[in-house]
């Protein structure tokens, strides 16, 4: 017992030290838009079976597509969730092509049940991810011949730490809550440069507030499950750091410096989400639908509009035997199809995705599990002034788990 809670606690150490220096960056010059692209960071299972999860319990696992799972965590078991995710991505349009790479890590979440009646879980993930740059953009001086070059770069994006609680009601019935807190910054420095000198602006924004969630799961015959999420609507306050410097014949001149200044809150909408899933034997079979009420929210962006999001999921698991001694025959096999009609709206056309997963749950021991998997996605168009992205994902992922709590016993 002993060397398995040390192995857990260092485990933990080693992922928040790789949170602490992940880039939190994305290849897709979409992050230019709102505040970044939602991150598609997830435990275990459920990257691989096409990010469903909403009627899932925790069998294979945390899973934080609903809070209502941690009641079904197995009584005084201890689970540490952690992994990391790789992007490829190849952008195409109006003569541009590309390609990018970035890593990111994707979780860090703790969770236990210490009774067999409720379970509680703490988690730190990336909420979104900003990571763009424009170079080379020229300009003429108005009322000039020369020219000027600008470049824009912009880096950052928000992190979400949240506290999960699901009870059993009773044998059929789980109610879960979460309570979540986002905060983050994004930085974007612009350089303007003249053939005598450098003009660098650069605006840091920062980013706070609270979020509240319900989830619901309820059994029926053995056979079915269903799930229910809601993630209220809540206003991101923020603020903003502005240095503006200029280099001319080697010298740097600070022409304004602006702390604190007060700028507009970004407001979140109300989501919902419907789960279902089942099983045929050792086949589990799942589908989600997400609706997220973006154009209710009210905001504009200098390049988009908000409109509602949706988000359809299915997703498939096989094991042969999860009791079995022989490790075949306890390897989880997963794959997943998934659209997402995005909420940025060019030119009167949706950034949509369209995305496909194929994924494995490796035993580790009697209880926890490496998990691998990979999708490919399609992002955006070639239409218009849009760029189309090809984004390859590898996410691995560790669940390490333990059986906690327990009374010594003496012979």
């Amino acid at each position: 017992m002993n060397k398995s809670k040390n192995l857990i606690i260092c485990a933990m150490a080693f992922g928040l030290f790789g949170f602490s220096q992940s880039n939190n960056l994305t290849g897709s010059p979409y992050s230019l838009f709102g505040l970044g692209v939602e991150s598609n960071s997830g435990t275990g299972r459920n990257s691989g079976i096409g990010n469903t999860g909403i009627s899932l319990d925790s069998d294979y696992g945390l899973n934080l597509y609903n809070s209502a799972a941690f009641a079904s965590l197995s009584p005084d078991e201890f689970i540490l969730d952690f992994g990391g995710v790789s992007e490829f991505v190849n952008l195409s349009g109006n003569d541009i092509s590309e390609q990018k790479s970035t890593y990111n890590f994707s979780n860090i979440s703790i969770g236990f049940n210490s009774d067999g009646k409720y379970g509680m879980g703490l988690t730190l993930k990336p909420s979104t991810s900003v990571g763009y740059s424009l170079v080379g953009l020229q300009s003429n001086i108005e009322g000039d011949n020369e020219q000027f070059t600008t470049n824009i770069e912009g880096s950052g994006g928000l992190n979400e730490a949240r506290l999960d609680y699901g009870r059993k009601i009773n044998d059929n019935l789980n109610i879960g809550i979460k309570a979540s807190y986002l905060f983050g910054k994004i930085e974007e420095t612009e350089s303007i440069v003249t053939t005598s000198s450098y003009l660098e602006v650069s605006e840091t924004n920062y980013y706070r507030g609270a979020q509240l969630g319900l989830g619901l799961q309820y059994n029926l015959l053995d056979k079915h499950d269903f799930g229910f999420t809601v993630d209220f609507p809540t206003v991101l306050n923020g603020t903003k750091d502005i240095i503006i410097g200029k280099y001319s014949n080697s010298a740097y001149t600070l022409l304004e410096e602006t702390v604190d200044e007060t700028i507009d809150d970004f407001y979140i909408p109300l989501k919902l989400g419907f789960g279902y899933s089942t099983r045929f034997k050792n086949l589990l079979l799942s589908a989600d639908y997400n609706k997220s009420f973006w154009s209710t929210t009210d905001q504009s962006d200098a390049i988009g509009d908000y409109v509602d999001q949706d988000i359809y999921s299915i997703g498939a698991a096989y094991t042969i035997d999860r009791t079995s001694k022989k490790f075949w025959k306890r390897v989880d096999f997963r794959m997943g199809l998934n659209y997402n009609s995005g909420y940025l709206e060019v030119d009167d056309t949706k950034i949509d995705t369209y995305t496909a997963s194929l994924g494995m749950g490796i035993p580790i021991g009697r209880r926890s599990l490496l998990n691998i998997s990979y999708s490919l996605g399609k992002k955006g168009t070639t239409e218009s002034i849009l760029i189309q992205e090809y984004v390859n994902t590898l996410s691995i992922n560790l669940s390490l788990s333990d059986l906690w709590f327990q009374k010594r016993k003496f012979n």
